[in-house]
């Protein structure tokens, strides 16, 4: 069952083992969020449509560097946090800090595909990096992260969608950071779209907007 809830609103009524972005009273099941409502099986969970990013464990998303030093790298996650790599993890070894150089493999301002690894203590957010790590494009969008998340699970495969109709190349994080790769045309139409996504805050209004514009 899917449907669109608001804060408070009655999710589902029963004994789930996974749920999330809900609150548990009893048997029933709340919103704590304006968003998409899912229930299957033995899971419950509201998909945010509005709201920061907040990283969970598995996300991959896209930050900006914004610090480094000798042992580890600050990247922007589009957060109330900061993300943090390791410098180990850009050579794929341990390292001897006086003798590598960690500006040989990235520098400030560098756009970076990444994963949540690991949150300590609710604030310190370590990232590790995957095969193509260094993201580069022609522009960069940032949406909300609620809707992000929403594009990115959507069943009907939005994001495909919306490559094939603008013609470029996207890359998209949970974090709701958006790189694209394209001519102008296709930069501008992605950015209609883009328009369309932020300034529809109810889930019906946004699914039948883009469903329009994709046609």
């Amino acid at each position: 069952m899917i449907k669109s809830v608001l804060p408070g609103d009655l999710v589902a009524q029963g004994n789930y083992r996974v749920y999330s972005n809900v609150i548990k009273a009893d048997s029933e099941y709340y919103s704590m969020f304006v968003g998409k409502a899912e229930v299957e099986d033995s899971r419950v969970t509201v998909i945010r449509l509005s709201g920061p990013y907040i990283p969970r464990v598995g996300d991959q998303i896209i930050g900006m560097v914004t610090d480094i030093q000798p042992l580890a790298v600050t990247v922007d996650i589009n957060s109330y946090v900061n993300g943090y790599i390791m410098a180990n993890a850009f050579f794929k070894r341990r390292i001897d800090p006086s003798k590598q150089d960690i500006n040989e493999k990235v520098r400030i301002g560098d756009l970076l595909n990444v994963r949540v690894s690991r949150i300590e203590r609710g604030r310190d957010v370590l990232l590790s990096l995957g095969p193509k790590w260094k993201v580069s494009g022609d522009a960069i969008f940032y949406i909300s992260p609620a809707k992000a998340s929403y594009l990115l699970r959507s069943k009907s495969n939005i994001i495909n969608r919306i490559r094939a109709m603008t013609g470029t190349g996207i890359t998209m994080g949970a974090n709701g950071i958006m790189v694209a790769r394209g001519g102008k045309d296709s930069i501008k139409k992605l950015n209609d779209i883009i328009k369309i996504i932020e300034s529809h805050n109810e889930l019906y209004e946004l699914e039948g907007a883009l469903k329009e514009a994709l046609k």
